[in-house]
């Protein structure tokens, strides 16, 4: 094809220069001039072309829907590794298990501090209790009764706080387990044996049992108009897995990130996969195939790359009518090898100027040489 053009573009320009393209601008131009036929030009003319849909691919990977990084609650040194990558878990199960000595001390600290609140609060009632009495009788002045009740508020609300203490330092005791929170499978582990970790710090990622997904990232160029639903390839045919293993299932887009990624500069997208017999594992690479639909409204057209003008008032084409060209603003979407994408409101097999539009004007009178 590119030969042909080449060829064809050779002529063009015999053919233009032959015809005395230097003819004055006001002669050819002019409304009621009669143009001398050796001095209009000849352009090189092709068809507007409805471009089929557009089908492309991006490789993804399978995930889980959900993906649980695990981590402490408290801080302490890892006494036990009780799980590895790939291991099968079920929720409540004892993955890793801290030092617990530092823990069972703060809980009998926290102890021994209830102990004393709950015995300056009852010292404190009872305080509050006789100078009531010796209120009634006269024998106590009301300062030193507002002074009781406020001691014996003080040393409740101090016993209060002591428990809640205590509460927390049992809590700690069983927070050095770290248990799995969900039934899933272990995708990597980093705690180990021996190593201090603070509260949060991830030392395992779980995926959990349920729903699988495919992750793609989405180029910038396809991030807008990105088609809902996909075909996933899901593996290379029965060589590949099980006789009954699906080799492709329709997927769904659940969620594309609203941001794009600092380094790749691709937007993470995932689509839903279909729970089948058979599907593939955790990690397992996969090939989705996007098919995007035109648009009915206002379709998208192709035309030869050269039919594209620009004079910074955005893009145009001429279309030939009557042996004359007229300009036609267009969208350009994009470019396909030697042709160019467009929006326009033309009618397929419109003839328009594919090569020489930069040396045109307006209702110009040409000749058509066709492709």
């Amino acid at each position: 094809m590119s030969t042909r053009i080449n060829k064809i573009g050779a002529v063009f320009i015999v053919a233009l220069f032959g015809s005395g393209c230097g003819a004055s601008h006001d002669e050819s131009t002019a409304p009621d001039a009669l143009p001398d036929r050796e001095s209009v030009p000849w352009v090189l003319s092709a068809g507007v072309e409805p471009a089929p849909n557009s089908v492309w691919t991006l490789t993804g990977t399978v995930r889980a829907r959900h993906e649980i990084p695990l981590s402490f609650r408290i801080g302490g040194e890892i006494q036990a590794r009780l799980v590895d990558a790939g291991a099968q878990v079920v929720a409540g199960e004892v993955l890793f298990r801290l030092d617990p000595r530092d823990v069972t001390q703060q809980r009998l600290a926290a102890e021994a501090t209830v102990a004393s609140a709950r015995a300056e609060h009852e010292n404190a009632e009872r305080e509050r209790e006789r100078l009531g009495d010796l209120l009634t009788k006269r024998l106590a002045s009301e300062q030193d009764h507002d002074r009781a009740v406020t001691a014996a508020r003080a040393a409740e609300q101090r016993l209060l706080a002591a428990e809640a203490s205590l509460e927390q330092a049992r809590n700690a005791i069983l927070y050095a387990d770290l248990v799995a929170p969900a039934t899933g499978v272990i995708l990597d582990v980093e705690g180990q044996v021996g190593q201090v970790v603070s509260p949060s710090q991830a030392v395992a990622r779980l995926a959990e049992d349920g729903p699988r997904e495919i992750e793609v990232q989405v180029p910038e160029s396809r991030r807008v108009g990105l088609p809902a639903e996909a075909t996933a390839r899901l593996g290379n045919g029965p060589a590949s897995g099980p006789a009954s293993a699906p080799t492709s299932a329709q997927v769904t887009l659940r969620e594309i990130a609203g941001s794009a990624d600092s380094l790749s500069r691709t937007w993470r997208a995932r689509y839903r996969l279909p729970e089948l017999p058979g599907a593939p594992g955790l990690g397992t690479t996969v090939t989705l195939t996007f098919e995007t639909v035109r648009e009915t409204s206002r379709p998208i057209a192709r035309v030869p790359l050269g039919a594209i003008l620009e004079r910074g008032e955005g893009p145009l084409i001429w279309r030939i009518a009557e042996g004359r060209v007229e300009p036609e603003p267009v969208e350009l979407i994009g470019i396909v090898g030697e042709q160019a994408e467009i929006r326009t409101d033309l009618a397929p097999g419109t003839p328009v100027v594919a090569l020489g539009a930069h040396l045109l004007l307006p209702g110009q009178v040409v000749r058509v040489l066709e492709r």
